[in-house]
């Protein structure tokens, strides 16, 4: 980089731009830049600020001391060290002998968190709860999503339970206003008991205190609100527009020009990848020392595409190469399927990568390692990574003012534009950050002017009824009492000007409406009864914890879920999964005849159900045969590749698919003696699932899959070190039917045996169609699968 002849050396050897004292001229140029004169102030502040010991900042300080008396809400800015405030509060809780319970809307951020945590109180004092995974589940502090802590709640609810916390840490609590998953963490804080107090950490919020009074009403305590105040780092939003680069608030003033394409009925026509010159922009940051970067793009294709097309390298040391490749081959040599992962060379040659939904868990989470070293130049990613991510750069790029919803394009809001620039300035590195708006198709820039000026959107409750909710507080209370409850809703609160208990229960008309449309369907249903208490049939479905538990209780219930197959059960159970997304099914081929059969069967036995409920108004499912040809794939074959084809998907999607099919899998288990012939192929099904690259070692060497106990209780996992045989306690040596040798060797407790083989063998073996009589029925119940 040659900047030299616009000013003098600084210290640390980078050239010293001109002062305001200097009058400059109307622009200053770089290689294949210009820059306005009103720019260089700014970029003369790059730097890294001098190492000096941690200082906690005043907000941080005064919610340590308040969180062990009050209930808190921290709102400040994305990456102004919310999570120390946290790892304080655990700490204070566990010097008490107090159990504490973490949770946040991500799993991918559970896990970075349960690492985290481990490596700062002990592994062995931190636990892990997510639909898929359950590891040290009696630890003083559990992390988990937001989701299982209210089925833990539910539950509690309907045995008259103690919770057994003393406090709950609700990170990026502005998921409350989330659009799908709000309505769960409002659950959670209508249900947790008074005593237990609460931590909610939030990025900035503009109505703070209205969530700090509704608290206060519902649960009688008193609620401070810490507010962080400005971010830790400056952040100056900048313009690169056909190479000139200007501050953001003069580029706005200028004549707009209509960007993009759109058809008579005013709808958006997709515009060339090529309008974005998103590599000649990777140059220009390059040459004014912008890099690392993130760039936000609409699509995964788009992210794709922009690491196919970057051929700028930017110059490094060969130490730094060096740092990378190593740190590559380290996780390789552990993860040898990544090898042939499409991005891997570009992250060696050219440091750049994607980094979106549809990569696998275990490159992601490489790519998250490399860049929070500094060893790569830039990420292209969706804006899914700005949600809880530590994924710091010194600058972000932002081509469009708008973001696809999952249906239509909408504007950016001032919420999500925070979420995404939060991630610009890294703190202990940088001494300011850039937010650089890069005008593509369809940018307004007086609309992204005016947002990073505006407050951060006010959170608004998304409480909406459903079967789950429904059934589980008929668990608990009558239907009368369910009235009252719900007028304890955020919802009600917002709902009137004057907050006294008369109009907060007016305000709940509307969803106690919705609440009764429910309860009458159920009462049809016979899973409630006149008296609208739950019927047996009912208490089983209420055990049912995610999407259209009918639908699979009714199938429960006529049999149709194939209980001698376990590849077949996970198969059927997989078509309904996520119904709502769009998977493109592939009509020219047939599934196995096999499971078209099942599949057959199941939807006919469930079609009663689904029509039922469209005609009465609610959502029904439809049936996804790719979903479920995917799951059987790779059950029979473990062909990742083949799998995927058959999803029609992407690889991360068909990691989320297999793991949330486990996770529907452990609420069936959990449902104990119900449906007894279930749960051996339960547990087998779920061995043949959680395999590589579903299971994985993460860089501190624990097992992200673990495996089922076949004797333990419904729903416990254990790690392999708990299961693990006694060298050399070896009895029995045996061969299965195609003549590969294997040993039965019984466990370190209760007499139960682990049949050890490599894992290739194992697979087959469960997979033979007569495996079931090849054990006894005594061995079967002690053997363990992968």
């Amino acid at each position: 980089m040659s900047r030299s002849h616009h000013g003098r050396k600084r210290s640390d050897g980078r050239p010293e731009f001109a002062r305001a004292s200097v009058v400059p001229p109307k622009s200053w140029s770089v290689p294949e830049c210009t820059v306005e004169s009103n720019v260089w102030p700014h970029l003369n502040n790059i730097g890294q600020p001098e190492v000096a010991p941690f200082e906690a900042d005043p907000f941080q300080l005064e919610a340590v001391a308040l969180v062990r008396d009050y209930d808190v809400i921290v709102s400040a800015p994305t990456g102004s060290g919310k999570t120390w405030i946290a790892q304080k509060a655990i700490e204070h809780e566990l010097s008490l002998g107090r159990k504490v319970w973490y949770t946040s809307p991500l799993k991918a951020l559970s896990n970075s968190k349960f690492l985290e945590f481990g490596q700062i109180f002990g592994a062995d004092r931190v636990g892990l709860l997510t639909g898929d995974h359950k590891l040290n589940t009696l630890s003083p502090v559990i992390v988990g999503t937001t989701e299982i802590l209210r089925n833990q709640l539910y539950d509690n609810m309907a045995e008259a339970r103690d919770v057994g916390y003393d406090l709950v840490i609700l990170d990026e609590a502005h998921y409350l206003g989330d659009q799908e998953r709000g309505v769960v963490w409002e659950e959670v804080l209508i249900y947790l008991p008074v005593r237990v107090r609460l931590l909610l950490l939030s990025a900035t919020i503009e109505n703070a205190d209205d969530i700090a009074g509704w608290l206060a009403n519902i649960r009688g305590n008193e609620v401070k609100v810490v507010n962080g105040g400005e971010r830790p780092v400056p952040l100056i939003p900048l313009c690169l527009e056909e190479g000139s680069l200007s501050l953001l608030s003069s580029a706005s003033t200028r004549t707009p020009r209509r960007r993009g394409r759109w058809n008579s009925q005013g709808d958006r026509v997709p515009s060339p990848p090529q309008e974005i010159q998103l590599d000649r922009a990777l140059k220009h940051l390059g040459s004014l020392d912008l890099l690392p970067a993130i760039f936000f793009l609409k699509s995964r294709n788009d992210c794709n595409r922009a690491v196919e097309r970057a051929s700028y390298r930017h110059p490094e040391t060969s130490e730094r190469q060096e740092a990378r490749d190593t740190l590559i081959d380290e996780y390789l040599a552990n993860h040898p399927y990544l090898a042939a992962y499409h991005d891997v060379g570009a992250l060696r040659t050219g440091a750049v990568a994607a980094h979106h939904a549809g990569n696998l868990p275990q490159y992601k989470f490489l790519v998250e390692e490399l860049m929070s070293r500094g060893l790569l130049t830039a990420i292209f990613s969706t804006s899914t990574v700005s949600a809880g991510v530590n994924f710091p750069a010194r600058t972000v790029v932002i081509p469009q003012s708008d973001r696809f919803n999952g249906s239509s394009f909408s504007d950016l809001t001032a919420t999500e534009l925070a979420q995404m620039t939060g991630r610009a300035g890294r703190r202990g590195r940088d001494l300011i950050g850039f937010a650089v708006i890069l005008p593509g198709p369809y940018m307004n820039l007086k609309l992204m002017n005016g947002l990073f000026n505006s407050p951060p959107n006010p959170i608004v409750s998304r409480l909406d009824v459903s079967f789950t909710m429904v059934l589980n507080l008929l668990q608990v209370f009558k239907a009368e009492d369910v009235k009252y409850l719900l007028s304890r809703s955020l919802y009600a609160w917002q709902s009137v000007e004057r907050k006294t208990e008369r109009s907060l229960r007016a305000a709940t008309r509307l969803v106690w409406e919705s609440f009764m449309k429910h309860l009458r369907f159920l009462r049809k249903e016979k899973l409630v009864d006149e008296g609208f208490a739950l019927t047996p049939r009912g208490m089983v479905c209420a055990k049912l914890r995610f999407d259209h538990p009918l639908v699979y209780h009714e199938a429960l219930q006529k049999g149709a879920l194939p209980e001698d197959s376990p590849v077949l059960l996970a198969s059927a159970v997989a078509s309904l999964i996520d119904s709502n997304a769009n998977v493109p099914e592939d009509r020219s081929r047939r599934p196995p005849q096999d499971l078209a059969h099942a599949l057959s069967s199941f939807h006919v036995a469930v079609k009663p159900i689904t029509d039922r409920l469209r005609k009465a108004g609610f959502p029904s499912p439809s049936f996804q045969a790719a979903r479920s040809w995917a799951v059987y794939e790779w059950m029979t074959s473990h062909d990742f590749t083949a799998a995927s084809v058959r999803l029609g998907k992407d690889a991360g999607d068909l990691v989320r698919l297999l793991l949330m099919t486990v996770e529907y899998l452990n609420q069936f288990m959990d449902l104990g003696d119900s449906f007894p012939a279930l749960q051996d192929s339960i547990r087998i099904a779920q061995g043949l699932l959680m395999v590589p690259p579903i299971t994985w070692t993460d860089s501190a060497g624990r097992r992200a899959g673990l495996r089922r106990a076949a004797g333990s209780p419904a729903g416990r996992l254990r790690p392999r070190a708990e299961t693990e045989a006694a060298p050399g306690a070896c009895r029995q040596t045996r061969s299965l039917s195609d003549g590969t040798p294997h040993r039965l060797a019984p466990a370190r407790s209760g007499g139960q045996a682990l049949l050890e083989l490599p894992l290739p063998a194992r697979l087959d073996f469960a997979r033979c169609a007569v495996w079931r009589h090849n054990l006894t029925p005594n061995l079967w119940q002690t053997f363990w699968l992968w």
